[in-house]
């Protein structure tokens, strides 16, 4: 992709990849994690919902063709797409790729032990490193990984830059480009001219599966592609909530509270739900910030990383503002009012964080206060599982 316009469309894609991701660490990774619990919080497991409830409990999740799909594969999905409409391509384009994806991976970005019998020692270690990436499940055909099953040994790029959902979409619509009259000859003969795959034909068999997601997501991709503003498209729809009222922000468990931590103080409380879990307003009122306030955000942070990642705070009058931190990404931009129970985000784990959660404070004339009694003196119960 080359231009200022195409540039900024990227970075907003970058920062949809690591949404749709739900990470598993290596052991080794694994065993700090566990060390730092007091000072972060864990991934928490993807719940498996139905499509009706999937938006209040497990995020971006939805039904498409008669199946069923959650919200790492829908947060996939969107990214593929949003490269499509980004690199000017038409929904065709995207509808190749999505069938393809879900043939090769159910639209799941996999890691590869390196443990294909076909592999050289060297190979198979090489393979292995994409388990260090983030990724939602193993696969070991050859050396394929990604949503994709791209193959480093097949050139397609090095196994870091396979591991990168972005990269990977670009380099099947690099090469898709390349296929005589490819936006006119059948999708299967497509997408085989690509991957040349041993079951080219059964591409065809999630062509409607592919085109109903391709409408879904297409028309937020391409406002995007002209307008880069850098906020994530909303999937779900907001909560229905009485004007005046004050809800809980997200689903999930409260996993850290407000008060003193290391000497340090904890100015909020966690609640940790799956990834992508969708966070609403708690309250009427007026965004004021929502920005990255680290140094990146197109991914999930660490403990030396500062700030708070992808950063809401809302102004609801009085002196009152409220701040919801870590998100993988915002659906709302400066100066916009949003009612209670509007949708403004999603849980995720940039910034200062080693875990998917949601970080809220309450801040009063700009000091924080504790706000799971702040906020059940107003008929909050922040103890509870579920928004609302």
């Amino acid at each position: 992709m080359s231009g200022t316009a195409e540039g900024l469309a990227l970075a907003y894609v970058k920062r949809w990849l690591w949404k749709a991701a739900a990470p598993v660490a290596v052991p080794v990774f694994g065993v700090l994690t566990l060390l730092l619990i007091p000072l972060a919080v864990l991934d928490a497991p993807e719940a498996s919902t139905s499509p009706a409830s999937s938006c209040s409990i497990a995020g971006t999740g939805a039904s498409a063709a008669d199946i069923e799909l959650d919200a790492v594969q829908m947060g996939h999905a969107q990214t593929i797409v949003a490269v499509a409409a980004a690199r000017g391509l038409d929904p065709y384009a995207a509808t190749v790729a999505l069938a393809t994806a879900y043939q090769e991976s159910r639209i799941r970005m996999l890691a590869n032990d390196g443990s294909s019998p076909e592999l050289t020692a060297e190979q198979a270690a090489v393979t292995a490193t994409s388990l260090t990436y983030p990724h939602d499940g193993l696969g070991s055909d050859h050396d394929s990984v990604n949503t994709f099953q791209q193959r480093w040994t097949a050139e397609w790029g090095t196994v870091a830059q396979l591991m990168d959902p972005v990269y990977a979409a670009e380099a099947f619509y690099r090469r898709l480009v390349e296929v005589p009259n490819w936006r006119t000859i059948p999708l299967t003969q497509a997408a085989q001219a690509v991957q040349i795959s041993a079951a080219g034909g059964a591409y065809a068999r999630w062509e409607p599966l592919a085109r109903e997601l391709t409408a879904m997501l297409w028309p937020a991709a391409q406002a995007t592609a002209v307008d880069a503003s850098g906020t994530a498209a909303g999937v779900c729809p907001g909560l229905p909530v009485p004007a005046g009222s004050w809800i809980r922000p997200t689903a999930g468990t409260v996993t850290s509270g407000y008060g003193s931590r290391l000497g340090t103080l904890h100015a909020g409380v966690d609640i940790a739900g799956p990834r992508d879990t969708p966070v609403y307003a708690a309250a009427d009122g007026t965004v004021v910030r929502a920005e990255c306030t680290s140094a990146y955000c197109d991914r999930d942070g660490t403990l030396s990383l500062a700030g708070y990642g992808n950063l809401v705070e809302l102004d609801h009058g009085g002196g009152v503002t409220t701040r919801y931190a870590h998100l993988s990404g915002y659906t709302v931009t400066v100066g916009q009012r949003v009612s209670a129970g509007g949708l403004i985000g999603f849980q995720g784990s940039t910034g200062n964080s080693t875990g998917v959660h949601l970080h809220l404070e309450v801040r009063f004339d700009g000091a924080s206060v504790d706000p799971v009694p702040w906020l059940a003196s107003r008929g909050v119960d922040l103890h509870a599982t579920t928004a609302g």
